[in-house]
């Protein structure tokens, strides 16, 4: 599991960035599951969305 954060994918001066994280992440390890927050605050819930109890 890899985490995405807002600062990088929101911001639009970043979206070559992001393109070669996304890229990078499924290249090196497939059936990856990538999880995005919006802020540090909704970090957890956003890993609790692809946690399996």
């Amino acid at each position: 599991m890899a985490m995405i954060g807002g600062g990088v994918r929101m911001l639009p001066e970043n979206t070559l960035l992001f393109e070669r994280l996304v890229n990078v992440l499924t290249e090196a390890a497939p059936g990856i599951r990538l999880c995005f927050n919006t802020r540090p605050e909704d970090t957890v819930e956003a890993l609790r969305r692809w946690i399996q109890a």
